[in-house]
């Protein structure tokens, strides 16, 4: 019986010592997405085309597509596709429904920011941990149809984490019209 008492008192002593930490947690810091730690400025340069999108290849696929804007949004456009499946792609963009599936969805978008040679792109990324991380991805530019991204890092209170090393060669297509570029998540 006193095994028992001393036992039950435990589990109580640590409920309530669980209970104590989890209440001073603030629940909405730990649910809450990562802010943008590039701020969003009109691209006026001509370092890149912007009349269509870029996107990266590997073994005969499609990776990592984006469309960038003049007003500094970049729009995430999908990976993994093949030939076909990029075909696919500009049909949904060209009649507007790829827009429409993505406007509300907020790993779609994010910013980018040039200056001189240098290119930085940031967006949110699906996470199972329910708040959406944001990631900055910053190479050199080649010439003004061919980027290279070196490096990938999550800002973390104005420090880079998770800091990787990349080599990912990024090719324009020119391509007309480009989705909307309007989204609720930037102002």
């Amino acid at each position: 019986m006193v095994i028992l008492q001393k036992t039950i008192t435990m589990v109580n002593l640590y409920f309530i010592m669980i209970l104590s930490v989890v209440s001073s947690c603030n629940i909405d810091d730990i649910f809450k997405d990562d802010e943008l730690s590039i701020a969003r400025e009109p691209y006026i340069g001509n370092q890149l085309r912007i009349d269509g999108y870029y996107y990266q290849e590997n073994d005969g696929k499609f990776y990592t597509m984006n469309c960038f804007y003049r007003n500094g949004i970049v729009l995430y456009l999908g990976g993994g596709f093949s030939l076909s499946q990029i075909i696919e792609l500009e049909n949904r963009i060209q009649d507007g429904s790829f827009y429409n599936d993505v406007k509300k969805i907020k790993t779609y978008w994010g910013v980018f920011k040039i200056e001189n040679s240098n290119i930085k792109f940031e967006r949110w990324y699906p996470s199972s941990g329910g708040a959406l991380p944001t990631y900055v991805r910053e190479g050199n530019i080649l010439n003004d149809t061919t980027f290279v991204i070196t490096e990938s890092y999550r800002m973390q209170k104005g420090k880079k984490t998770e800091v990787t090393e990349k080599n990912e060669t990024y090719h324009f297509k020119a391509f007309s019209p480009k989705p909307d570029s309007t989204n609720t998540f930037i102002e």
